[in-house]
């Protein structure tokens, strides 16, 4: 059927598909939200792991206990707050007394993460390997979104003959 020219607007069918669509890219906008904070979660995961990598390694190789702690300035560590969001560092701890001593070398310094999560370890303030690579006690880092999202828990552990470990849970941080 042949439409006259003076004729204008649209038709069932044109206003049927154009709902469609915008339903389907409105749906796509969503899952995509979901899918960045899965792959941010992700990226601050493998900081993490890499970092207690790191201080497990760098214990084996020096013969000393290398602990990883929560920091703010880079420079010593910082017990006053849990989230480690604020930053870490990795540092060599020979005497044990989990705090960064004059003459004691900072591996690594590890910044600010400016994003919308929490970064908790299960109990105490440092991870700590001795020289073998097992840890002086065994530990969990939690990560967690606070976007609120559902995006799943990311954590870290390190088991009692020293293996690191990345994992993903559901549940309250």
């Amino acid at each position: 059927m042949i439409r006259p020219s003076t004729m204008k607007g649209l038709t069932l069918i044109e206003i049927m598909i154009t709902i469609i669509l915008v339903g389907i890219i409105g749906s796509m906008t969503v899952s995509l939200d979901t899918l960045v904070q899965s792959f941010r979660m992700d990226f601050y995961n493998q900081r993490v792991f890499s970092s207690t990598v790191l201080a497990r390694s760098e214990a084996i190789k020096r013969g000393e206990n290398v602990s990883m702690c929560r920091s703010q300035n880079g420079m010593s560590c910082d017990t006053s707050d849990s989230n480690w969001k604020a930053g870490w560092l990795v540092f060599v701890n020979p005497n044990n007394n989990n705090s960064v001593d004059p003459g004691e070398d900072v591996i690594r310094v590890y910044g600010v993460i400016d994003r919308e999560v929490t970064i908790n370890l299960d109990a105490g303030d440092t991870v700590t390997f001795i020289p073998r690579g097992s840890p002086a006690v065994v530990r969990t880092i939690r990560l967690c979104p606070t976007g609120g999202l559902g995006t799943p828990i990311r954590e870290v552990s390190v088991t009692p003959t020293g293996q690191i470990r990345k994992a993903s849970s559901t549940g309250d941080c």
